[in-house]
């Protein structure tokens, strides 16, 4: 059976090329102590196999509680940050209409995003949203005390509190959070809200499959027994080494002083899967001053704007294509937009005529991948047959895959962000949180100036 997801080096050195092979037995070795539970960081590794070991049986409450859901709504709010919300907002971007807020509504549900920023305008755009809508809120944290999506989360509490009133607003808010402890739980329990659980040994930049990302998505219409499978097809069969081979191409390149991996899309749905990936490897492999920065690329956008750098700039990066052979489909009938005829030739595009304008993109990224390695820049690609459920599943499996594997090549634990913490402290101390009163008091006087 094909591989769902490939990797190839389309344009890299044959340097580069013997590199990653030399790396290619450290790092089967790590993937079978990440599947065995023996690696660094080992604790945190119930992502690797997920749907197998746990998902499909997570699943059947999530299905059991949009199945049975009598609260009428057509909007999901999501509230949360990092790995909390990243996954779902990936699939959610990518596959639903760019303009689904202005169109009748249909069985496929809005999905928004909170408590990610503090930003006052957007929180209050947002309310001016729900205002026209009947939104149902789901807030994602495994503590409940994370400053972002605690402060939304109030917000959205007392407004729905104040819309529905008290019982209603509670049939609104689901949480999903910690099995046993932590602040949401508790108030989960004191209101009565329904609540799903974190997996105890998956953290935050790895859990799209479980509740935290199926949740929302199922709620919102999308089918996420697909995303499970396609997921499920990586993990139980990786014969075709293509997270090994990235992940020793990311290692080769590493060692050759390369310091940045950018990917490079050609659509700009995904511009939120390349969030969740630059959450993935930029905290996973971000330690001891090692790793790759993961930086972002939409063609043709910025071909007009940091195209130059990436030609012409410093040659310390790898570029990393992610290509599905099929554009996106609109329901069950897949779509397609030819450029029209016209007559005369002012804007000396004739020769354009009657193509489809994905095949105008193809061309734009095959176009790209020769000049970039003209300039001396290794050229990846990752590609997939369709973007649906199914296929972005098998592309987190095999991301986190590589990710773990990539990090441990590295000799840094994937699974820790002990540099998270740091601002966190800082941040508590500015906003005067018992406890944190005296580091304030020196953080005040240094911006002071004092």
């Amino acid at each position: 059976m094909h591989p769902c997801v490939r990797f190839e080096a389309k344009f890299v050195s044959t340097e580069l090329m013997a590199a990653a092979e030399e790396a290619s037995s450290q790092a089967r070795s790590m993937l079978t102590a990440i599947r065995a539970g023996t690696c660094t960081g080992s604790e945190w590794t119930g992502w690797f196999d997920y749907p197998a070991r746990a998902g499909w049986a997570a699943l059947e409450p999530v299905e059991d509680f949009v199945r049975k859901n009598d609260t009428f709504f057509d909007l999901v709010v999501v509230v949360g940050i990092g790995g909390s919300y990243a996954g779902a907002r990936a699939v959610s971007e990518a596959l639903a209409h760019s303009y689904i807020h202005g169109l009748p509504r249909s069985s496929q549900v809005p999905v928004v995003f909170a408590g990610h920023n503090l930003s006052e305008a957007g929180l209050l755009e947002l309310m001016d949203l729900c205002d026209r809508r009947q939104p149902m809120v789901n807030v994602i944290s495994k503590s409940g005390t994370t400053t972002e999506p605690g402060v939304a989360f109030r917000i959205f509490r007392a407004y729905l509190e104040k819309r529905f009133g008290a019982r209603e607003a509670s049939r609104r808010i689901v949480v999903t959070t910690d099995a046993n402890k932590g602040a949401l739980r508790a108030l989960a329990r004191d209101k009565s809200y329904r609540a799903f659980d974190i997996p105890d040994d998956i953290g935050g930049r790895f859990s799209v499959l479980t509740p935290v990302g199926a949740l929302p998505l199922a709620l919102a219409g999308y089918d996420v027994r697909a995303m499970m499978s396609g997921a499920e097809s990586v993990f139980s069969d990786l014969k075709s080494d293509a997270a090994v081979s990235y992940a020793c191409a990311r290692k080769a390149a590493w060692d050759a002083g390369k310091r940045i991996e950018v990917t490079n899309i050609s659509d700009p749905k995904l511009s939120a899967f390349l969030e969740w990936w630059k959450q993935l490897f930029g905290e996973s492999e971000g330690k001891k001053g090692l790793g790759l920065y993961p930086a972002g690329f939409l063609s043709s956008t910025d071909l007009h704007s940091m195209g130059q750098y990436l030609q012409d700039g410093p040659r310390n990066m790898m570029e990393t294509f992610l290509v599905f052979d099929q554009p996106v489909a609109q329901g069950s009938v897949q779509r397609r937009l030819a450029i029209p005829s016209q007559s005369g030739n002012a804007d000396e595009l004739g020769y354009l005529e009657g193509r489809h304008v994905e095949d105008l993109n193809v061309a734009v990224t095959q176009a790209s991948q020769l000049a970039h390695a003209d300039g001396d820049v290794p050229v990846y690609e990752i590609r997939l047959p369709r973007l649906d459920e199914h296929h972005l599943g098998a592309l987190f499996a095999f991301h986190e895959t590589a990710c773990a594997i990539s990090a441990l090549l590295l000799g840094v634990n994937p699974f820790d962000q002990p540099g998270v913490e740091d601002y966190k402290k800082n941040l508590f101390a500015l906003l005067g949180k018992p406890g944190y009163e005296a580091p304030g008091a020196i953080l005040r006087k240094r911006l002071s100036g004092n």
